[in-house]
């Protein structure tokens, strides 16, 4: 997988983290994560896409308006390391945190560990 596909999956899984649309979320997430990803993160832990999606629902429920922007990517080896920061409605920045990214063979992420 290219610098620019790994990117492009990155902006569409940030993107799915934005919508509050379920159907447009599930689209999004098809494009960047695999059937069966393991995500992990303090804020809880799933094993599949539909999990994902859930679990982005209850942080929307949890914090609605917040949002993410991406402050740097790194790439090599097959694998992707990104920083991000989220912010609150109001546009102050709440925190920063960090998301190791592994690919399956189709290039859709299959493990996404969060720290933050």
């Amino acid at each position: 997988m290219n610098s620019d596909n790994f990117e492009q999956h990155w902006n569409s899984y940030l993107a799915a983290f934005h919508s509050t649309d379920e159907k447009e979320r599930t689209h999004l997430l098809q494009q960047c994560v695999s059937e069966e990803v393991v995500f992990t993160n303090p804020g809880g832990e799933g094993r599949s896409r539909a999990a994902l999606s859930a679990h982005i629902e209850k942080f929307h429920k949890m914090m609605p308006g917040a949002y993410f922007s991406t402050d740097k990517v790194f790439i090599h080896h097959g694998e992707l390391l990104a920083v991000w920061s989220m912010y609150k409605p109001d546009g102050t920045k709440a925190q920063t945190g960090y998301n190791f990214v592994r690919p399956d063979h189709d290039g859709r992420f299959s493990h996404m560990a969060g720290f933050f």
